[in-house]
């Protein structure tokens, strides 16, 4: 499955949040993509970083959606999504 698919679960599901900002488990948002996140995603910060659009990032999932990363726990594995448009 290539990155961009990976992640496409993700992007509607924020579409469907119509801008509401929402808290999300690393373990929600690997039920919403059917698949386990990279290691990286617990180890770096960078991999939830909003300047990482390139095509098939998770990045590009939740910046195509109209969202942000406002804030994120590696230690917890919690993440909040924010409107941005």
């Amino acid at each position: 499955m290539s990155a961009l698919r990976k992640y496409r679960p993700l992007q509607s599901h924020l579409e469907r949040r119509r801008g509401r900002p929402e808290m999300l488990t690393f373990e929600d948002i690997e039920e919403i993509i059917g698949k386990t996140l990279p290691m990286s995603a617990t180890k770096h910060r960078s991999f939830w970083s909003n300047d990482n659009r390139e095509e098939g990032s998770a990045a590009h999932a939740w910046t195509r959606a109209g969202y942000r990363v406002a804030y994120v726990d590696r230690e917890q594995k919690v993440i909040r999504f924010e409107r941005t448009r």
